[in-house]
């Protein structure tokens, strides 16, 4: 198993596009975006990165909440849905297809944050790049709130190798395996609808919740607060997501 292959490249494309739009509720949603509101500190005005944002629910979420907001992802059609829809509502968001390791700016954002599994696309050394990337991008003592499910204490407590999940005409197969020997987590997908079947897998770097600290904090983070939902209870063995908040340093 490797997670340097760049299996992200093909993996958002056709079906998989039409699941991951239809997999998470309005609810949901509007939920993240109030916490997010909250959790980052920020006031309406505030220049927020989302990285990255796929089709933009959360951006446009928070950017009608009044925050300027910029999103970047590497799936040019999530990209250009997301473009659309902001103009649609006439929000204040700008999206740029780009990898999310390889951002522009330089103290540039109020705050920043990475929701879904993301984190986890890469190797150490690909998660260290992102985590510098996104320091660059924000000014001193800006909040960085980083979001996964992929932690070894939220997966192997309640690992499922295989499972079935339908969202609206599309059923979505995960068969997953683990590869102790190098933390990774191998996931093969199928994504079926009305006959038509597509395949992906992907390759998900598992680390423990001090790892990720460590590498935050190699990037210029401090102040860590880890918490396993929106409503901020602790994180803990067995708990379902890791909802991590830090600081950029102020020098």
């Amino acid at each position: 198993m490797s997670t340097s292959t760049g299996w992200w490249n093909d993996l958002f494309q056709g079906l998989a596009l039409d699941l991951w739009e239809r997999a998470v509720p309005e609810q949901t949603t509007q939920a993240e975006a109030d916490f997010l509101f909250g959790a980052l500190n920020v006031s309406a005005g505030a220049k927020v990165l989302d990285v990255p944002c796929g089709n933009g629910r959360l951006s446009l979420a928070l950017a009608g909440r009044g925050l300027r907001m910029t999103g970047v992802d590497l799936a040019g059609e999530y990209v250009e849905r997301a473009r659309a829809r902001a103009a649609e509502k006439g929000l204040q968001a700008e999206f740029h297809q780009r990898d999310m390791r390889d951002l522009p700016w330089e103290r540039a954002f109020d705050a920043a944050y990475c929701f879904g599994n993301s984190f986890s696309y890469f190797d150490d050394a690909g998660n260290a790049a992102f985590l510098r990337a996104v320091a660059r991008a924000l000014k001193p003592g800006a909040t960085f709130v980083l979001d996964t499910g992929l932690t070894a204490e939220s997966i192997f407590p309640h690992f499922v190798a295989n499972t079935w999940m339908q969202f609206g005409p599309v059923w979505f197969l995960a068969q997953r395996e683990y590869d102790a020997t190098r933390g990774v987590l191998r996931a093969d997908y199928t994504f079926l609808r009305d006959g038509t079947a597509e395949t992906r897998s992907a390759f998900y770097r598992v680390c423990c919740l001090r790892e990720v600290l460590a590498l935050c904090e190699q990037a210029g983070f401090v102040e860590p607060r880890a918490f396993s939902s929106l409503d901020r209870q602790p994180f803990v063995l067995g708990s379902p997501r890791l909802l991590l908040l830090a600081k950029r340093k102020e020098k």
